[in-house]
């Protein structure tokens, strides 16, 4: 389980599969599964192959970890990667969060330590399934300058992080992750963007969490943004910070809304790494193979308190 530095602690409750779970995310990191997995993308499978990715009993294996580009290439295109805490986990996917809300103070030589407990609760993750199939002409497979495994950890991979960050902004909640923008956030609103508007934003957070926080933005409201200045006519956005918080543009946002906080608050929990299926028969008489890609996840806001929102309605 990958945790971040933050105040609150994690516990995911797994099932007994914890430890073979263990095994098989290690396995993906290893050269044999790396050319097996290569093999099966390439219809030039062996025994062997079959067997270390087990496809008996997987038919969607995972992609191979032997570097970050796979990963690069998600948090390239889903911001939220890199600023949410995210956790891989099979089994039981419930999560026990506890927000560090006490408080310590000073006590006096042989004097009873004051009691201050923290909240916690349990959240439960959904495995929500994000799917995609490409066609590749087997010219292109065959070709030995075209990398077949390159191609599904950008340019394939892009599509899955276009999803997850939609998803984790607009999502409903039925049947899908229950997207920040949905959720019950605090969410000022203004009639025009001003400087006076920002600065409440930014201190409607609380302070501890505004050690770590981040605004969130889209293209069209990072431009706005460039406009807006102060009484000495300084800029209010330098293009890279405001206020010296880092500025991240996330284009699933409209046009008219700013996210402000500490988004490590944001879990995404992964039930199911980005796996891919070669599909050699359905499109064989193209000339064509098909390449399906799914992925499980969830995601949940585990402080709503953590992230603001403040959204311009502007006058027609």
């Amino acid at each position: 389980i990958k945790m971040k530095p933050k105040e609150c602690f994690v516990s995911v409750l797994l099932n007994k599969k914890k430890n073979i779970t263990e095994e098989i995310n290690n396995m993906f990191k290893t050269e044999a599964y790396k050319e097996a997995f290569g093999h099966m993308l390439t219809n030039k499978m062996t025994d062997k192959d079959y067997s270390i990715l087990n496809l008996a009993k997987e038919p969607y294996p995972a992609m191979p970890q032997m570097d970050s580009k796979l990963d690069d290439t998600l948090a390239k295109y889903n911001p939220f990667r890199s600023v949410a805490s995210i956790f891989n986990a099979e089994g039981e996917s419930t999560v026990v969060v506890t927000t560090s809300n006490g408080t310590a103070a000073l006590v006096a030589e042989n004097s009873a330590l004051p009691e201050s407990s923290d909240e916690s609760k349990e959240m439960r993750f959904n495995a929500y399934k994000i799917g995609s199939l490409a066609k590749l002409k087997l010219a292109f497979i065959n070709d030995r300058h075209f990398d077949v495994e390159d191609y599904l950890s950008t340019k394939f991979a892009k599509r899955f992080g276009i999803a997850e960050e939609n998803l984790i902004v607009n999502g409903t909640g039925n049947d899908e992750p229950l997207g920040i923008m949905n959720s019950d956030i605090a969410k000022a609103t203004a009639p025009a963007l001003t400087y006076d508007e920002v600065v409440k934003l930014f201190f409607s957070l609380h302070k501890d969490l505004r050690v770590n926080a981040t605004w969130m933005v889209s293209d069209k409201m990072a431009m706005k943004l460039r406009l807006v200045k102060d009484s000495n006519g300084n800029p209010l956005f330098n293009g890279d910070s405001v206020f010296n918080k880092e500025v991240i543009i996330v284009n699933s946002l409209d046009e008219n809304t700013i996210l402000f906080g500490d988004f490590s608050y944001l879990y995404i929990l992964i039930r199911k790494p980005l796996s891919i299926k070669v599909l050699t028969e359905k499109y064989i008489a193209t000339g064509d193979y098909g390449y399906a890609g799914v992925e499980r996840l969830d995601a949940k806001i585990t402080d709503l308190n953590a992230i603001k929102a403040l959204v311009i309605h502007t006058e027609e």
